[in-house]
């Protein structure tokens, strides 16, 4: 057997371990990611329109700013009701495309109190950079 070939395949078996590898180390990850609470402390519809968002929380109430409580788990209903928009929370590393005609459900779980920014991450139009708001999560 030549050098050539010697390498092509201890390069295949070395890649093929590789993948194997990622993926078994991986699969706490995506269990951790499958596992959703079956009973969420609170549920928050989210509208976004040009260039606004618009909470509506399961009291009825209705807030152009998502206020929840640390620690509690969180789901929102997001939908749109004009473009494709994206509800982006930099410091938390959450993002979800917001699609109209569909309602996209997301689970969060803020642990520390404070503010954050959401901003569309999506070019939504004229006016898409002053589609922010703010996510306050109290103690």
């Amino acid at each position: 057997m030549d050098v050539a070939k010697t390498l092509e395949i201890s390069t295949i078996v070395g890649a093929t371990a590789l993948l194997f590898y990622i993926g078994f180390i991986s699969l706490p990850v995506l269990y951790a990611f499958q596992t959703i609470p079956d009973d969420p402390d609170m549920v928050v519809e989210v509208i976004a329109r040009q260039w606004a968002w618009e909470f509506r929380y399961s009291d009825g109430s209705v807030s152009d700013r998502l206020t929840v409580k640390a620690g509690d788990v969180v789901k929102l209903e997001l939908t749109s009701e004009d473009v494709i928009h994206s509800f982006f929370v930099k410091d938390l590393f959450f993002k979800v495309d917001v699609i109209p005609g569909k309602v996209v459900e997301i689970w969060m779980q803020p642990d520390v109190p404070g503010e954050y920014w959401i901003q569309c991450a999506e070019f939504c139009g004229k006016f898409h950079g002053s589609m922010r708001t703010r996510l306050v999560v109290e103690e």
